[in-house]
């Protein structure tokens, strides 16, 4: 996870340092936090920082991209957006981009004292929620959490859903779930591997079944790395929105595009050692190069199957091309037994 904080006074950009300091300590003496806020990348834009003003120098406007540019740029990323300044401002900025509650990034604004912080857009499905609560404990803020479901502390299907890695693809039927379990009723929801007709007012949700297995040289870019993704999972018949998550070998983890394409994917990122993946059983096809590289004969067949819980089947067994690996296993999904009891949910 990326968060980009934008600033526009001297006391925000205050704040912001504060926040980004206090973000690692906090995240350093609490390691049962998610893993995903944990992980974060934090990046601060000061749009008030003083340039230098000789004759023949830049101004502010002109040293770096512009606000509407800059906004697009981390809707494009996926990436988190801390806004320290009016709503208002927060409002203007991302209105052109918003387009999908389901995918929109997540942004947070808070005012520059420090006092309020205020989740924006994309509360439940992009963490913004969580976020705003996190920051909010960070620096001692009051957290403002608007989502009908969290203040009447009721059952929330787009949270319950991410929780389980499963995929809405009647999203009509968020709002009348949510409208029923609000109203006290009982709402009706379908998991289901296929998509299915369902009656008006039913939710359905499809199980993200699988794992994508990548290996890849040094420096790939992330537009390389997303043509080949996307053209191997076209082949294997897979959507991208069911994959559970990406795997690789730890001398993977900072690798930029991969995170660059799981975060602007929101599909998570898990890589293994080396002695760990050797020890995945299986059939696997061998590699003396990438052995010798990596101390593992195989890297995306056996990162896939570890991540699959070492139960799954290849769906696309190990392809090459141009420094690039890719296997895509499918598991068995199952919802927890307590979780379908709580909510009373069919699965088919």
């Amino acid at each position: 996870m990326n968060i980009s904080i934008i600033t526009f006074t001297d006391k925000g950009a205050e704040l912001a340092e504060r926040i980004s300091q206090s973000w690692h300590n906090y995240y350093g003496c609490q390691p049962e936090l998610a893993s995903d806020l944990k992980n974060a990348k934090i990046t601060i834009e000061n749009r008030h920082q003083k340039t230098n003003e000789k004759q023949g120098s830049q101004s502010p406007a002109e040293a770096r991209q512009s606000l509407s540019d800059w906004t697009r740029q981390q809707f494009t990323e996926k990436n988190v957006i801390v806004v320290i300044g009016a709503c208002g401002i927060a409002v203007r900025m991302i209105a052109p981009f918003v387009s999908d509650k389901l995918s929109d990034s997540p942004v947070v604004s808070l005012d520059e004292a420090g006092t309020f912080v205020i989740p924006l857009l994309s509360g439940h499905m992009g963490g913004a929620n969580e976020l705003a609560e996190q920051i909010a404990e960070q620096i001692g803020a009051i957290p403002v959490i608007t989502t009908a479901t969290d203040v009447n502390q009721t059952f929330a299907v787009d949270v319950f859903a991410k929780k389980c890695g499963l995929s809405i693809y009647n999203r009509d039927g968020i709002a009348k779930v949510s409208t029923k379990v609000l109203e006290g009723k009982m709402a009706d929801i379908v998991i289901s591997s296929q998509h299915t007709e369902l009656e008006q007012g039913i939710l359905g949700l499809q199980p993200k079944e699988y794992v994508i297995g990548i290996g890849c040289r040094k420096g790939k870019s992330l537009e390389e790395l997303d043509q080949f993704i996307r053209k191997w999972l076209a082949h294997a018949k897979v959507e991208k929105k069911l994959i559970r998550a990406m795997a690789s070998i730890d001398l993977k983890k900072g690798e930029e595009g991969l995170l660059r394409w799981c975060a602007a994917n929101r599909i998570p990122f898990q890589t293994y050692p080396a002695e760990t993946l050797r020890q995945v059983k299986g059939d696997f096809s061998e590699s003396s190069f990438v052995k010798e590289k990596t101390g593992v004969d195989n890297v995306c067949e056996r990162a896939a199957m570890k991540a699959a819980g070492e139960s799954g089947t290849f769906v696309l067994r190990k392809v090459a091309e141009n420094g690039m690996t890719i296997a895509i296993v499918k598991y068995d999904w199952k919802l927890e037994r307590e979780l379908s009891k709580e909510y009373r949910i069919d699965e088919k």
